[in-house]
Parts: structure tokens; sequence; C-alpha cells
């Protein structure tokens, strides 16, 4: 090429990526423009498939695009399907075995409440055994108490009269020697006086005599 100048720097990396896209380089295309047979005939090449592929080119994109879509489509249908599918056949699953572990569970619960009630049942019979027991025993142990005290406080109410008796008697002595010790040869015991609870006792006409022979004792 003689008359047509190249100016444009081919040696840059631009112009290198340029190269490698085109799948051509400058120094080939330089000599297909002086009718080098081999550079022409590597044109010609990617002439003819260029323009075949220029009128394939919308077919198949359209074909790969349709290809892709339904691909892409049916994927997401089977997510879905699998996704949604398998949620459902977990929560289907889930109801059967609630329902099977409530009706365990119902089972469960009127077999204790039956127990509960029998041992509840027998609870109460044991505390009204004990209850009637305890009671009965207690009566038992009232009656021999209230007995027992009543014996012991007629026995006490007999006795009373002779210890009211010992004790005067001490007294009596008690005061007749303290008398004897403060007034010596003038001392006169007819002074000292006496409580003779026995004798009233013993007297046909005494209050105690008539009241013994009014109760029989």
């Amino acid at each position: 090429m003689k008359h047509i100048k190249t100016r444009i720097n081919t040696k840059t990396r631009a112009a290198k990526a340029a190269q490698r896209v085109a799948g051509v380089t400058v120094a080939e295309l330089q000599q297909a423009l002086t009718g080098d047979q081999v550079a022409l005939k590597k044109l010609g090449s990617m002439y003819r498939e260029g323009k075949m592929a220029a009128a394939l080119m919308p077919a198949i994109i359209e074909t790969i695009k349709t290809k892709v879509t339904n691909e892409q489509e049916w994927n997401k249908f089977l997510g879905e399907f699998v996704s949604s599918g398998s949620k459902a056949e977990v929560e289907i699953q889930k109801a059967k075995r609630e329902s099977s572990f409530a009706n365990v569970r119902y089972l469960d619960d009127m077999f204790e409440l039956k127990e509960q009630f029998k041992a509840s049942l027998e609870m109460e019979r044991g505390r009204h055994n004990w209850t009637v027991d305890y009671n009965r025993a207690k009566l038992f142990a009232d009656m021999v108490i209230q007995d027992v005290e009543g014996q012991v406080r007629l026995l006490e109410q007999g006795s009373r009269i002779k210890l009211k008796q010992m004790n005067e008697d001490q007294a009596y002595e008690l005061k007749t020697a303290q008398h004897l010790l403060e007034y010596g040869d003038s001392a006169d015991l007819s002074l000292i006086h006496k409580r003779d609870y026995a004798e009233k006792v013993s007297s046909p006409s005494g209050v105690i005599r008539r009241l013994r022979n009014a109760l029989g004792i």
C-alpha cells in the first residue's frame, strides 16, 4: 500500500484488543489490500461465515432464548411444586401425628382420671374408717377419764373433812404450844378453841349427818 498511509498506532492495547476480537490483524488487512491471496482467502472465509451467521443468528438466538425461558419456567414450576408439595406433606403428616397423639393423650387422661378416682375413693374410705375408729376410741377414753375423774372427785370430797380435821389438829397443837411458851404458869388452854369436824359428822343432829342420811351414804 504505497498510497494509503496508516496513521493510527496499531500497537496500543486497544488496537491489539480490537484485532483479537476481529480475528484478523492490521497487517493481514494490509496484505489483503495489496492482493495477498492468503489474506484474501482468510477474509473471504470470514465473510461467508459472517453472512451465514447473520442469516441464522436471529433464529438461533430466538431458539436459545425460548429454550432458556422454557427451561427456566419449567424448573421454577418444579421448584415451586416440590416446595409446596413437600410443605403440604409435612403439614399433613404433622396433622396426622397430632391427631394420633391427641387420641393417645385422651386415652391416657381418661385412664389416669379413672385411677385417680379409684385412689381418691380408697383414701376417702380409709379416712372415714380411721375417723370412725378415732371417734370411738376418743369416746371410750373420755368415758374412762370421766368415770375415773368422777370417782376421784367423789373420794376427794369424802376425804376433805378428814384432811380439814388433821390440819385443824396440827394447828391446835401449835397454838397450845405457843400459848404455853408465851404465858408459862399463867397459861389457860381453855382460851384456845379447836374445831371438831369429825364430831359434827358423827352427830345425829349435825348437818353433815342429815345430808349423809338424805344421800344414803
